[in-house]
């Protein structure tokens, strides 16, 4: 049976929360080991805490649920697609910028059921930014303040994200795709957390983000705020999109069509 996420949304937030305490003690303090995950993907000491608390707390919590998570994930993740009562989890989206001091990461915990994302929380908390969504409510918020995509109509003026990927085939990618839009936009950004960035393109920050190479922790629980926020999501040539799909292009809506067209000029 499905949890119902208006009854969860409270405890699991203060879980988050908790988990965001963690995360400040790491940054604070800059004591902690790292290794390899091979080529130049790497965790830290501070994900396997986070990650482990999360599944700890949640499990007690709720425990006829299920857990995908970065740091615990099988090679072979497919069968979540059509599981129910799943946590996906991302303890640090945005290792590389905790690593290097930069306040820029967050813990991105989703809820999902069948690859439909029904509750998320991104917390970030050296930013002091808690987002937060549930599928059956009217918003997405951003400290309690209801989340809206931006109203840019014209590429000349709009702001686009994007970032490289572990993988040196998803950078090679993502290289050729941005031939078509650097000279088409007013500023390409990359800032190093694919769960903010969608988060900020739901607040209006930005009007649109591109990546290959995702994961469903990546991008999971940011993917609901856009979709309530009124933006919109799809692969890189319009088709369909879900927390599964390797790539992503989520924009203000406005923009949508525009912006496909310049990922596929190359």
């Amino acid at each position: 049976m499905q949890l119902n996420p208006a009854e969860i949304k409270g405890k699991v937030t203060t879980i988050v929360k908790e988990a965001g305490n963690i995360l400040e003690k790491y940054f604070s303090s800059g004591v902690y080991t790292s290794h390899s995950k091979g080529g130049v993907d790497f965790a830290t000491e501070a994900d396997d805490a986070i990650d482990a608390f999360l599944r700890n707390r949640l499990r007690s919590a709720f425990p006829e649920t299920q857990f995908l998570t970065e740091e615990t994930a099988p090679d072979d993740y497919s069968s979540f697609e059509q599981a129910e009562n799943v946590w996906i989890i991302d303890p640090i989206d945005g290792t590389t910028n905790f690593s290097r001091r930069d306040p820029h990461c967050c813990i991105s915990v989703a809820f999902a059921s069948k690859a439909e994302v029904i509750l998320g929380i991104v917390y970030a908390p050296m930013e002091g930014k808690l987002y937060v969504a549930e599928k059956n409510d009217g918003s997405a918020s951003l400290n309690g303040h209801t989340l809206a995509v931006s109203k840019t109509d014209s590429l000349s003026v709009a702001v686009i994200q994007t970032d490289w990927p572990w993988s040196m085939e998803g950078r090679q990618i993502i290289y050729k795709k941005l031939q078509g839009v650097f000279g088409n936009v007013r500023s390409v950004k990359m800032k190093g957390s694919a769960a903010l960035d969608l988060a900020n393109l739901a607040a209006g920050g930005i009007d649109g983000y591109f990546i290959t190479g995702a994961y469903p922790w990546d991008i999971a629980a940011a993917a609901l705020f856009v979709e309530k926020a009124g933006g919109k999501l799809t692969t890189f040539d319009g088709g369909p999109w879900n927390i599964f799909s390797s790539e992503i292009l989520a924009t203000n809506g406005i923009l949508h069509e525009q912006v496909i067209e310049l990922l596929n000029k190359s």
